[in-house]
């Protein structure tokens, strides 16, 4: 994690440095943006990546059009972080229920 929290302040601090360079919607910045959202899915923070994501994508549809490659990664980020949180839901479900059940099981066999 620690690694993580590296990586994201260079980021954040290359973002800022574009920003003050070229306007918002440049396509450094939104590289910057979807750069910053790929640390925060390795980190397990899905909401703040799909923000990332999803403000990176409007940059990129309001600069190249629909079918340009920049605008695809950015649809393939967000569904890998649909993906991934989906992947986490199910998991802690399975846990809950596995837990339910050897506790159901645990107070029977008494």
């Amino acid at each position: 994690m620690g690694e993580h929290t590296k990586a994201l302040g260079y980021h954040m601090e290359a973002l800022e440095m574009w920003k003050n360079f070229y306007n918002d919607g440049h396509p450094s910045v939104a590289t910057s943006l979807n750069n910053i959202g790929s640390i925060y899915k390795a980190m397990g923070e899905h909401t703040k990546a799909l923000g990332y994501h999803m403000e990176a994508l409007e940059m990129w549809k309001n600069f190249y059009n629909d079918g340009h490659p920049s605008v695809a990664t950015s649809l393939n980020n967000i569904g890998g972080i649909y993906m991934a949180a989906f992947t986490a839901i199910y998991y802690a479900m399975q846990w809950v229920s596995t837990r339910r059940h050897w506790g159901t099981t645990w107070r029977h066999s008494k």
